[in-house]
């Protein structure tokens, strides 16, 4: 379970969180959320399944009851910032200490939809989409799922609020890490230079998020970032951007 800090990070933690390679917006970003809403609660459009009403594990949209929940936002010891602005053979995901400042960066997968390229490039809060979402989500519980340990998340703004009807989870995948990146497309024959993709939801390796989840359950921030598009996303559309160009 995320602890909870005593106070928002000094100058000098900030700082030692930059220099890690967070980058500086998304940083400033998530300590302004936090001190405008810790205590806060959100209202949340959520279900619950007929055969498992006490359970947080999705089931068919068949077998769903329409249901509100109530979350509510502290000031979490541990937060995670995923800056989809980089491609997804970088180390992405950033775990941050706000205490200590000490930063840990994962590789984690974006949504299919959003790209099947080593970019994220399109970005929405719809349904069936596909897609990634931006913005802030509050961790909530774990449940089992098909890749072990799922922590549910919930969407904290207009740009993610249907994060739990949609089930982005955090989840561990197959497809996320080095293996897969340098493993051949049989497609084409070569390698595939990228990740594999979600059906929406942040994926981290099989391995990492058997680690990481249990950290961020029931408390944690997570926000999911692009330099350009915070803003425009609000509205919970599409939006998206140009992947970059290639050095040559």
């Amino acid at each position: 379970m995320t602890t909870t800090a005593i106070a928002a990070p000094s100058s000098a933690v900030m700082a030692k969180i930059i220099s890690q390679g967070v980058p500086t917006d998304a940083l400033d970003r998530m300590v302004r959320f936090l001190d405008e809403n810790h205590g806060r609660s959100f209202q949340q459009s959520t279900y619950d399944c007929a055969k498992w009403p006490d359970s947080i594990r999705p089931c068919d949209d068949s077998e769903r009851r329409p249901t509100t929940s109530v979350v509510t936002l502290e000031y979490p010891e541990l937060v995670s910032i995923i800056d989809f602005t980089q491609a997804s053979t970088s180390r992405r995901f950033f775990l941050i200490n706000l205490r200590t400042g000490d930063v840990i960066r994962y590789y984690v997968a974006h949504g299919k939809g959003s790209g099947s390229s080593n970019y994220a490039t399109k970005f929405s809060n719809i349904k069936d989409s596909k897609q990634t979402s931006l913005g802030f989500y509050l961790a909530g519980g774990v449940y089992s799922g098909s890749y072990g340990k799922t922590l549910r998340m919930y969407g904290l703004q207009p740009s993610n609020d249907q994060a739990y009807n949609r089930d982005i989870v955090l989840h561990g995948a197959w497809y996320v890490g080095e293996d897969f990146i340098n493993s051949k497309n049989p497609k084409t024959g070569q390698p595939f230079g990228r990740l594999g993709v979600s059906w929406g939801c942040p994926a981290l390796s099989l391995a990492m998020a058997s680690k990481v989840i249990p950290q961020l359950q029931q408390g944690s921030v997570i926000l999911h970032y692009h330099k350009d598009l915070m803003e425009a996303a609000m509205t919970g559309n599409e939006v998206s951007v140009n992947e970059p160009t290639k050095k040559k």
